[in-house]
């Protein structure tokens, strides 16, 4: 294969273990051969191209990426099925903004990008439109490392799924381009940690999930629904309680995706949306973060009530992330409402 087009720098020195894109197990709504850039190249649109042998548990994988256009291109690893496995990709239609690349874990058949973002999970980087750039992934224990042509890389400190092995594949959302893959069982050093995430004070750390039971957040503070509940679902309501020692103001600081109706002694004291809405700015993403809405209240001493109703209307991730702050203020232990 004559390497005739725009390359970046250092591409020879790739691994020799080198994969023939025609034996993947194409799982995409469109797939096929192009020469585009000068390269023969897999041109694959919405899905997964997997490849096929035994699952691997840490691995380094390089490929060549292109796009025309915006587009979500990277890759699957850890693949347990085509409903469930970790994605790292690039975003070029983003190319120097803070999320050009992306950690991203599917749960049950939906990505999770609005659940797990910010540091540990986004990065900065320069992503190229209309010519070939190389995307790299570590992954080695709990820990991954996505980089783009050999600029500083994405460091995750805690993958979010708990597959231990699994498939490699290469995955876009929109059409792609992909040359040149390369896999080899990971040898180097241990990927290195990046600052942990961490929930916030007064953060909500467990809820329970009515027809369901206890859930736990992520480490960052976030409930992600969908490690609990099928595709299917589309609505879930949580409950937990609190203590006051005394009469006095609390504060509820709350984000979440997509719609929410939050109770406080079974009175409604929120109702909104929280979706995609472009590439404006940060707001516009959707995300589930502190952010998005507060209310402060003044409550007798006593226990009190917290439900939450949340629906989901797209695939990026539902669930909430909920902080209440008081003096003398104490979480009860979860239980239905």
């Amino acid at each position: 294969m004559a390497h005739v087009g725009e390359l970046p720098e250092g591409i020879d020195t790739m691994p020799n273990t080198s994969f023939d894109l025609h034996d993947l197990e194409i799982r995409a709504d469109r797939a096929n051969f192009v020469t585009w850039e000068g390269r023969e190249a897999l041109r694959l649109e919405n899905g997964l191209a997997l490849v096929d042998g035994p699952g691997l548990t840490d691995a380094r994988v390089e490929v060549l990426v292109g796009t025309e256009g915006p587009a979500y291109p990277g890759v699957a690893f850890r693949v347990a099925d085509v409903l469930n496995h970790e994605l790292a990709y690039a975003v070029p239609h983003v190319s120097g903004q803070w999320d050009a690349l992306q950690y991203d874990p599917v749960f049950h058949g939906s990505n999770t990008w609005q659940l797990y973002h910010g540091s540990g999970y986004q990065r900065e980087a320069q992503v190229p439109t209309g010519r070939w750039f190389r995307l790299e992934l570590d992954f080695c224990g709990d820990r991954a490392a996505i980089a783009v042509d050999g600029q500083p890389p994405l460091t995750v400190s805690q993958l979010a799924r708990s597959t231990p092995t699994g498939a490699i594949g290469l995955w876009t959302f929109r059409p792609a381009y992909f040359s040149d893959l390369h896999v080899a069982v990971y040898q180097g050093e241990p990927v290195p940690s990046a600052e942990p995430s961490c929930p916030p004070p007064g953060c909500v750390e467990t809820w329970f999930l009515e027809g369901f039971g206890v859930v736990a957040c992520e480490p960052s503070g976030v409930l992600n629904l969908n490690r609990y509940l099928p595709l299917s679902a589309k609505g879930a309501r949580l409950f937990r309680r609190f203590e006051t020692s005394k009469a006095q103001e609390v504060a509820l600081e709350f984000g979440f995706s997509d719609q929410l109706s939050l109770e406080l002694d079974g009175s409604v004291v929120y109702r909104g949306e929280n979706t995609f809405r472009g590439f404006e700015d940060r707001a516009a993403r959707g995300y589930a973060d502190l952010s998005t809405g507060s209310h402060r209240e003044t409550v007798p001493a006593g226990k009190h009530t917290l439900a939450a109703y949340l629906e989901v209307s797209e695939g990026f991730g539902w669930g909430m992330v909920l902080a209440a702050r008081g003096e003398g203020l104490h979480w009860l232990p979860p239980e239905p409402g």
